[in-house]
C-alpha cells in the first residue's frame, strides 16, 4: 500500500511539473510582441474570401495617444503599448498603458520613466515595442529602463536602469531595441560594459540569467528563430552577427560587410537569414549549416532604413529607402517597385501586404512578384506614421506619432 501511494505521489508530481512547464512556455494569442506572433511581421489570420471591390474599411475608433513609436501589442481584447505626456519643453513622462480593443478607451497607465526628447526633432517618447506574456508586460523606455508591469492593473513589479546598472551608453535617438522571450528568459540587447552587450533576464523578478559579448547598444532588435532544429537568438550589432541559445551560449558569429542595422534580421526558408541596411551592399543573405554562417547572396536592390521587410515564397517585400519593392532572394533582382509611400512600413496577413505610408495612407496589396497590385487604399490616419501596423481579430491597428486608430477589414 505504501509503495502504491509513493508511486501515485510521484506520478502526480510529474504531472503537475509537466503542466507547469507547459504553462510557463505558453505564448499569448494575438499580436503580442514586436512584429507580431512570430516576430516576422506576418499575421496567422486570414484575409481570404473578401470582395475588395465592394469592401470599405470601417473605422471602429480613433484616439489621442501621446507621443511615441511603439507598436500596438494586442491580446485577449486589450491593447498594450507605450505612450507619453509632455509637461513642458524639458519635462514629461513615459508610460505603459492598456486600452480596450473594441473601444480604444484607456483601462490603465503606469509611469515607467521620464520622457525621451529627441535631439533632432524626429519625435519624442519611446522607440521600443513592449512584449506581453500571461501576467506581465515588459517595456523599454527611450532612456533605457527595462520594466515589468502587471497586465491586470499596470502595477510596476520590477525595473532595471541599463545606464545606471550596466554602464550602457545611450544611442543617438534613444534606446529602441524591442525585447523578446525565449524559454521564459527575457532577452535584451543591453550594450553594457564588462561583456554585457547581450543579456537574459529572469522575467519574474529581473534577475540576471546570463550576459555575453561586447558591443554598444543599437537600434536593432533580436530575432528568435529555429534554425537547423535549434532555437537561436540572433543579434545584429555593429558589424557582427551573433547567435545564442536561450542560456547565453554562443552558437556562431559572422562578420558582416556593413554595420549599424536598424531593420531586424529576417529568417527565410529554414536556415537562411536576410539582413539589410542603407549602406553598400544594401543586403546580404547568409546560410547557416551547423554552426557555420556563409554568405550566399548580396546586392544593392534592397536598402532598409528603419522599416523591416517581410518574406513569402522566395521574395522579400520591403522598403528600399523610400520605395516599396519586391526582390527575389535567389537572384536579388527587382520584381517591381512602387513609390508614393515614403519611408513607410508593412506587415503581411495571409497573402496580402498591409502597407502604411509615412503619412498614414494604408493600402492592401497582393503579396505577389508578378506586379504591384493594389486591392484597396484609404487614409487611415494623418501625420507622421513611422510605426508598423498591427493586426488582430480581422482588424488593423495603426499609429502615428500622437494617436492611434482601428479599422475593421473583414
Amino acid at each position: 500500500m505504501e509503495i502504491k501511494f509513493k508511486y501515485l505521489l510521484i506520478t502526480f508530481l510529474i504531472l503537475v511539473n509537466t503542466i507547469a512547464g507547459f504553462s510557463q512556455n505558453t505564448k499569448p494569442d494575438g499580436w503580442y510582441q514586436f512584429r507580431g506572433p512570430n516576430r516576422d511581421g506576418i499575421s496567422t489570420e486570414s484575409l481570404s474570401g473578401i470582395n475588395w471591390s465592394e469592401t470599405k474599411p470601417e473605422l471602429v475608433w480613433k484616439k489621442e495617444l501621446g507621443s511615441g513609436f511603439a507598436e500596438l501589442t494586442i491580446s485577449d481584447g486589450i491593447i498594450y503599448t507605450m505612450t507619453s505626456e509632455i509637461v513642458d519643453s524639458i519635462t514629461g513622462f513615459e508610460y505603459v498603458a492598456a486600452f480596450d480593443e473594441n473601444t480604444g478607451n484607456e483601462l490603465w497607465r503606469s509611469q515607467v520613466d521620464s520622457i525621451y526628447f529627441d535631439v533632432d526633432g524626429w519625435g519624442n517618447g519611446s522607440r521600443s515595442t513592449p512584449i506581453i506574456d500571461e501576467n506581465q508586460i515588459y517595456s523599454f523606455s527611450g532612456h533605457g529602463k527595462l520594466s515589468a508591469n502587471s497586465l491586470k492593473d499596470g502595477t510596476l513589479n520590477w525595473q532595471i536602469d541599463f545606464v545606471e546598472e550596466f554602464g550602457t551608453t545611450t544611442p543617438r535617438w534613444g534606446f529602441a531595441s524591442s525585447p523578446t522571450i525565449v524559454d521564459d528568459v527575457l532577452i535584451m540587447e543591453v550594450g553594457g560594459t564588462d561583456s554585457r552587450a547581450f543579456m537574459g533576464f529572469n522575467k519574474k523578478d529581473g534577475s540576471i540569467n546570463w550576459s555575453s559579448e561586447n558591443g554598444n547598444a543599437s537600434h536593432d532588435s533580436p530575432l528568435a528563430a529555429t534554425i537547423d532544429g535549434k532555437e537561436q537568438i540572433i543579434f545584429a550589432n555593429g558589424r557582427k552577427l551573433f547567435s545564442f541559445t536561450s542560456t547565453g551560449d554562443t552558437l556562431w558569429t559572422y562578420n558582416m560587410p556593413f554595420g549599424s542595422l536598424t531593420a531586424i534580421p529576417i529568417l527565410i526558408d529554414k536556415n537562411k537569414i536576410f539582413l539589410s541596411g542603407v549602406r553598400t551592399p544594401g543586403f546580404i543573405i547568409i546560410e547557416i549549416n551547423g554552426n557555420t554562417a556563409t554568405e550566399v547572396l548580396n546586392g544593392n536592390s534592397m536598402k532598409n532604413d528603419f522599416s523591416s521587410c517581410v518574406y513569402r515564397n522566395g521574395y522579400i517585400y520591403g522598403y528600399h529607402v523610400a520605395a516599396l519593392r519586391c526582390v527575389s532572394v535567389e537572384t536579388g533582382e527587382v520584381s517591381w517597385t512602387k513609390r508614393g509611400f515614403g519611408k513607410g512600413s508593412l506587415i503581411m496577413v495571409d497573402d496580402k501586404l498591409l502597407v502604411l505610408s509615412d503619412k498614414g495612407k494604408l493600402a492592401v496589396v497582393k503579396a505577389t512578384p508578378d506586379a504591384y497590385t493594389e486591392l484597396i487604399s484609404f487614409q487611415a490616419i494623418e501625420g507622421k506614421s513611422w510605426t508598423a501596423p498591427s493586426f488582430n481579430n480581422g482588424k488593423v491597428f495603426v499609429r502615428n506619432l500622437t494617436e492611434m486608430a482601428c479599422y475593421n477589414l473583414k
